[in-house]
Order: C-alpha cells, then sequence, then structure tokens
C-alpha cells in the first residue's frame, strides 16, 4: 500500500502586477549546490536569496538563490544591488544586511510551477552603502607619544 498523494499547495503571488512589500531577510548559504548549465558539472559556492513579505499576502516570498557575486554581470547586481541601492557599482564592498528592512515594488512572472522575481524597485529612496570604516592609521604614521607632566 502506498500512501495518498500530498497536495502541496503554495501561495501564488499576482503574476504581472506591481506588488508592494518589504525584504524581510537576507538568507545566507556558504555552500550551496549550483546545477551545471546545460547538464554541466554542478559548482558550489556561496549563494544568497531575499525574502519579501509582499503587502496582502500570508506567507514570505523569496527570489531564487543567486552566486554572491557583485560583479558586472552577476545577478545579485545587476538585478537588485543597481535598482536599491545609491551609487551602486560592480564588486563594490556593501554589506547586504542593509538591504533588511526597505520597502520595495515588486513584478513577479511565472515558469511552470515556479514564480521568479522579474524586477524590483524601491518605494521610496534608495538605501545608502554603508560607508567603509576608516582603516586605523599605522603604528609609524601616528604621532610620537610626549609624556610632559603637566604644569600647575
Amino acid at each position: 500500500m502506498r500512501p495518498p498523494k500530498r497536495e502541496i499547495n503554495y501561495e501564488k503571488v499576482a503574476i504581472g502586477e506591481m506588488l508592494k512589500g518589504v525584504i524581510k531577510e537576507v538568507v545566507y548559504e556558504e555552500n550551496h549546490t549550483f546545477k551545471g548549465f546545460n547538464g554541466g558539472a554542478d559548482t558550489i559556492q556561496p549563494a544568497i536569496k531575499l525574502k519579501f513579505e509582499l503587502v496582502g499576502y500570508q506567507y514570505l516570498h523569496s527570489s531564487r538563490w543567486m552566486k554572491f557575486s557583485l560583479g558586472s554581470k552577476a545577478n545579485l547586481y545587476v538585478k537588485y544591488v543597481s535598482k536599491l541601492v545609491e551609487g551602486a557599482t560592480p564588486d563594490m564592498d556593501l554589506d547586504l544586511d542593509c538591504l533588511k528592512g526597505m520597502k520595495v515594488k515588486t513584478v513577479w512572472s511565472e515558469k511552470g510551477d515556479f514564480q521568479n522575481l522579474d524586477t524590483i524597485y524601491p518605494d521610496g529612496p534608495k538605501v545608502k552603502a554603508d560607508a567603509l570604516p576608516e582603516k586605523p592609521p599605522a603604528e609609524e604614521d601616528l604621532p610620537p607619544e610626549t609624556h610632559e607632566e603637566e604644569a600647575f
């Protein structure tokens, strides 16, 4: 005897419509397996995906897993960072957690059983990239310490 087939119902979003929401989570995976292109070898690389809380929907909806790269042709950069981060440039030093809580407008598409995020726009100002912390000066660049006693 076999168990009955389960019917899995995923909450689907409206297709081709502008849906407002918030980026709730930025999920990282150190060793994600990406399927090889056209039957090529699978690769294991760091990956990232964004999870959205969309207005009018009960569950979080997420982007697909993307290679964790901000190169000029990387999906993460082209599709998300360049549109959501003020002054974005390829290969910039950016903590992607700065996107958490950002209000966005999204458009989704459907291919077979899968729904994918097609386009994303900020719903308000773009996020400002984190300013890089200043490097502490090298010891040889520091002024010499003086131990002068204060005169009373």
